[in-house]
């Protein structure tokens, strides 16, 4: 006979109820604390729910075949040219491995007094709150800790085993996205013959390599001209282009103050430019990030030397996404990305009761990296 399992009914139903509600929807619960980059990917529609598996694989060619032959239309005696009968179109995956990561909700034994369900509510919301700010960070710094010390640098991550910073447990980074496997690197084994990212090498895939800037000032002519340039040798299509650009505090200030200062103030339009945290610059949304800031992980100059540098990130959200796997409650038809792992269950030796949640995701690129871009060598704003 089986051991029955010691649980409080009650609050466990309040619990998976609280959890469902928020894993279905998990965009309610960000906060103004930091979470720029996961609410961009839901307000450009780049959260998607994927079937459980080991990775996540997006396809792409990097060969398109013979060069056409070109003929004038009335040769009676036909044209051979280039025709060929070998099939020479190419086709790989790059791969961005499903991560996973897991937590106790923790409940002391005798419930509060007042109402319960606010009560469990607010637990699990803050719980949430963690998870996706701990997820902003992990994607923008490569790491979990919130500490910005100078000591905690920034992290380039790998997307899939065999990718050259790739670490078990950890999804890819940002850095990652724009740095492994392209040439200039603020990596000094950065190569894109022998490192992949995402199980692909550069010097395979054309449209793999990022494009990269070093910055000529940051007065009018250097900051907008670096910025106009980039985004215009980084777009190639209407979708496959740079869409946001990421800076920290202090290069956002800067702007602002040259861009007010382009306006021959006053002007009531631009005295409020920037207040609601981003600037449209030619075409595509400049915004800051608190996880940002001046470091060695943003200088590919002399990364040895380990020279300071301000980032100045292209990001394309037509190719960036966050891949959530399906899990959690299916009541009312809809499925979360949370994953409660049993019923809720006393601490042994405490008065505490716990909820142990999991959850698996990945940020993939579908549609190449070549509109993503960086200017660097910004040591002074």
């Amino acid at each position: 006979m089986a051991i029955p399992q010691i649980t409080n009914r009650v609050l466990d139903t309040m619990v998976s109820t609280a959890l469902d509600t928020y894993s279905k929807d998990p965009i309610n619960a960000l906060t103004d604390s930091g979470e720029k980059f996961l609410k961009a990917a839901a307000s450009q529609g780049r959260v998607f729910v994927v079937n459980d598996a080991e990775a996540v694989r997006h396809p792409i060619m990097y060969d398109g075949g013979e060069d056409s032959t070109l003929y004038t239309p009335d040769n009676v005696d036909g044209v051979q040219g280039n025709l060929s009968e070998e099939a020479t179109e190419i086709l790989t995956h790059c791969r961005f491995e499903l991560q996973a990561g897991t937590r106790n909700i923790n409940f002391p034994q005798s419930q509060p007094p007042g109402n319960l369900i606010d009560y469990v509510s607010n637990v699990v919301k803050a719980n949430m709150m963690e998870i996706l700010n701990e997820e902003e960070i992990l994607f923008v710094r490569g790491r979990a800790s919130r500490d910005l010390d100078p000591a905690s640098i920034s992290v380039l991550r790998g997307a899939f085993p065999g990718d050259g910073s790739y670490t078990a447990g950890i999804p890819t980074s940002l850095g990652g996205v724009l740095y492994n496997s392209s040439t200039p690197s603020p990596t000094a084994d950065g190569t894109t013959t022998d490192e992949a990212y995402a199980a692909i090498k550069t010097n395979d895939v054309a449209k793999w390599q990022p494009y990269h800037v070093q910055a000529t000032g940051t007065d009018h002519g250097g900051l907008f001209g670096d910025l106009q340039k980039a985004i215009l040798y980084a777009t190639y299509s209407e979708t496959e282009r740079p869409t946001h650009v990421y800076v920290a505090l202090d290069t956002f200030e800067k702007m602002l103050d040259l861009l007010r200062e382009s306006a021959a103030l006053p002007d009531p339009v631009r005295t409020d430019m920037g207040k609601e945290g981003t600037i449209a610059f030619g075409g595509i949304t400049m915004d800051w990030s608190r996880y940002l800031r001046k470091e060695a992980t943003w200088d590919v100059i002399e990364p040895e030397a380990g020279t300071d540098s301000y980032p100045i990130l292209g990001v394309n959200w037509n190719s960036l996404r966050l891949n959530t796997v399906r899990a959690g409650g299916i009541g009312d038809g809809s499925i979360g990305f949370i994953r409660q792992i049993g019923e809720m269950q006393p601490h042994p030796l405490k008065t505490n009761l716990f909820k142990r949640i999991e959850w698996k995701r990945q940020w993939s690129v579908d549609n190449g990296r070549r509109s993503f871009f960086t200017i660097y060598g910004n040591t002074t704003v």
